[in-house]
């Protein structure tokens, strides 16, 4: 005897899916052509994936419902019957909400089957046709753990976690499951098992300087000029002895590379301090004694010289200073950081020690801008084999901006800079200009804000006298920081990329976002739409500053190096003895910061790509190994937290959160590939993370030996150089 049941809402749901896929295939009526083509139009992810809660564009409306009915009926009009289902019409006064059908079990079970049938068939069809009209995925990563970071939030929560992933050109086009995912493939798909490896997005430091990294350490250079004795320079790097063996080197090694120059030709040098920073204190200290100007023009009459302290602070020679008179004629923008005042520059024509940066690609470098922009670009591939593929910097001389233009240009770019303003001109008309410039660039080159001069050790803190007299702030009213400053803001343009050193100078900033902001008449949310920032956090923001920080919108960049390292004041050991342990959580403060609802970043500031997971594990902990002890114990945040500011909230700082950050259909396909699980592997191993994989919108730029040979492609990135 046949049985009556009831399909509720949730199961006509399927019974409609089903008269729609049957009656795409009769096109029997108008009508049923009309549903077919909605559920073709569809969202992908509603094609793609499970049924999912209704929404605008896929509700079943219940004037639906007997069309799909009395299309399942009318498929065979003949006999008004399917498969032994009959059309059992209900009275207006009964529940529109559910239909009666009458059908025996063998019907039942034909039913579902054709229903498993043709559901799949047409899940399939509708995904292959969207796939060929959108155009195939070129990738498709699948069977892993790929952590979207689409969470932007405050909590310590990542977001969708999915198996697989697929690229085309060079956004992610989709993502979900094995089986969503992998049926959108082509013909000439390329397809990758990852064996539950783990997939982020690639990483984001928000204020870095690979255009100075890359005369810091000696692989892009050697890869790039092929040998330490070139056309371009006679160069040396030391090995890193102790300082005093370094010092007591430096001559035999120096003299022998003068002897290597032609007539005229640069002679360029540098201390070592080692690679785990162990002579960063006392070399710094010892280098101006030693290795002085005077020195130089004795042992390089003839050549125009420049020697590095294992840092950035250099000594030139009286030919260098020469040769950069005749590009820097005033040497405004050569020194320090940050606009020079004369008697800054005259003391730099006296001894020849600054930071003089515009030395190597200005000058050393000057008519070779291809020649460079090759050694930029491998200086960016070694940071991108250790995960990181976009940065925030000034670019810090003329020709290293020529140089990524050039990159980009031509299609080189293996990364993404994200790049401030900061000089040499700072007239005002100019800087309307260059707010003008503000977000817009390319894919790979954008303007991110301006700065003039840093943030300085200046601080509110009641510090015994000698500590007070070591402190200047650079942003006070009457200062040149604080007029150039001013000037950027009151035309329009963000603070972004600037380094920073005292929690007094940030209420000066914050002073100046007010004031400047209200003179040019700029609303609150005009002012918080800005994001001005500031980068390091060494000794700010302290508690109070945080709601203010919050209220004008700003961001904070931070440099978990400064936990770790032991060279100079703003790092944390050097603060807390010199101002009290009272003060530690004045470090770094990430934890409070994110707290209060702030979006940060992550720095590493350091050529020392190979150590970023380090720096994620010591913003964790907050340990300092050199002292024995945690610094800031509140301050301690998870992984989480520290991946966010690496992430997502990293996107923010560079103005591209639309875009990057996450992992989310639409964005560039930014991605590593781990070698194990940043999420649930112990603490203590974080450090010990490689990165097996990098891809930037969607070209492989590092790749391992072992995965290529396991993928079936080649090595890609540092790892094939020779």
């Amino acid at each position: 005897m046949a049985r009556l049941f009831v399909l509720t809402s949730h199961g006509v749901r399927l019974l409609i899916l089903l008269a729609r896929i049957m009656h795409r295939f009769s096109s029997r009526s108008a009508e049923s052509a009309g549903l077919t083509r909605r559920a073709t139009e569809a969202p992908a992810s509603v094609l793609y994936g499970t049924l999912r809660k209704p929404t605008e564009r896929n509700t079943v409306r219940t004037s639906d419902l007997g069309d799909a009915v009395e299309n399942l009926c009318i498929f065979r009009a003949s006999k008004k019957l399917l498969f032994g289902i009959k059309c059992v019409t209900r009275k207006k006064r009964d529940n529109p909400r559910s239909l009666r059908i009458t059908m025996n079990t063998k019907s039942k079970i034909a039913l579902f089957c054709l229903s498993l049938i043709s559901l799949t068939s047409a899940v399939a069809a509708q995904s292959s046709e969207i796939s060929a009209r959108l155009g195939y995925p070129q990738l498709i990563l699948h069977s892993g753990k790929i952590v979207l970071m689409d969470d932007s939030s405050f909590e310590s929560k990542v977001g969708t976690i999915v198996e697989a992933l697929a690229i085309r050109e060079d956004r992610v086009l989709a993502t979900g499951s094995n089986s969503e995912i992998r049926i959108l493939a082509g013909p000439a798909t390329q397809q990758i098992d990852l064996k539950g490896r783990t997939v982020l997005p690639s990483f984001i430091l928000t204020h870095e300087h690979p255009t100075d990294w890359a005369f810091q350490e000696p692989k892009a250079l050697r890869h790039v000029l092929g040998s330490d004795d070139n056309e371009v320079m006679i160069m040396r790097w030391l090995d890193p002895d102790s300082p005093s063996k370094q010092f007591e080197l430096f001559e035999s090694v120096f003299r022998e590379a003068v002897d290597k120059a032609k007539p005229g030709q640069w002679v360029w040098l540098t201390f070592n301090f080692g690679p785990e920073y162990e002579h960063a204190y006392e070399l710094p200290r010892r280098f101006p004694r030693i290795i002085t100007k005077e020195r130089l023009d004795r042992l390089a009459p003839n050549n125009p010289v420049k020697v590095r302290n294992g840092f950035i602070t250099s000594v030139i020679n009286s030919r260098a200073m020469e040769e950069l008179k005749k590009v820097y004629p005033t040497l405004q923008d050569t020194v320090q950081g940050g606009p020079a005042s004369d008697e800054e520059i005259r003391q730099f024509e006296k001894t020849g020690l600054a930071f003089s940066r515009p030395v190597e690609p200005d000058l050393i470098f000057k008519g070779k801008t291809a020649l460079l922009a090759q050694v930029l670009k491998a200086e960016m591939e070694l940071w991108a084999a250790w995960g990181v593929t976009t940065v925030g910097s000034a670019p810090y001389a003329m020709n290293n901006f020529q140089a990524l233009s050039l990159l980009d240009r031509t299609g080189q770019m293996t990364t993404r800079y994200a790049w401030g303003y900061r000089g040499p001109d700072f007239h005002e008309e100019t800087l309307r200009y260059v707010s003008g410039l503000l977000g817009h660039g390319t894919d790979h080159l954008w303007n991110i804000g301006a700065w003039g001069d840093s943030a300085m050790p200046c601080t509110t803190i009641d510090a015994p006298a000698k500590v007070k007299e070591r402190e200047w702030c650079s942003l006070a009213p009457g200062t040149i920081g604080r007029e150039v400053m001013d000037r950027i803001i009151r035309v329009g343009g963000r603070i972004a990329t600037m380094h920073s050193d005292g929690d007094k100078d940030i209420d000066h900033f914050m002073d100046s976002i007010e004031t400047m902001s209200a003179e040019a008449g700029f609303t609150l949310e005009e002012i918080r739409a800005k994001r001005h920032a500031f980068d390091h956090s060494a000794k700010a923001p302290r508690p109070d500053q945080l709601p203010r920080i919050k209220k004008l919108g700003m961001m904070v960049s931070m440099l978990n190096t400064m936990l770790w390292e032991n060279r100079t004041g703003y790092d944390t050991s050097f603060f807390v003895r010199d101002y009290g342990e009272e003060y530690a959580h004045w470090a770094v403060p990430r934890n409070s910061v994110t707290k209060a609802g702030i979006m940060n970043g992550f720095e590493i500031d350091r050529p020392l790509p190979h150590k970023i997971f380090f720096f994620i594990h010591k913003g964790m902990t907050r340990y300092n190994e050199a002292f024995r002890k945690v610094y800031g114990p509140s301050e301690r945040t998870d992984r989480i937290v520290q991946l966010k500011a690496l992430t997502t909230w990293g996107a923010h700082y560079v103005l591209r959160e639309d875009i990057m950050g996450s992992l989310e259909p639409g964005k560039y396909a930014d991605f590593i590939v781990l070698d194990r699980d940043y999420l649930t592997i112990p603490e203590d191993d974080i450090p010990n993370i490689r990165v097996l994989m990098t891809v930037v919108g969607g070209r492989t730029v590092h790749l391992v030996p072992a995965l290529a040979d396991e993928i079936g492609a080649e090595p890609a990135g540092p790892v094939t150089w020779k």
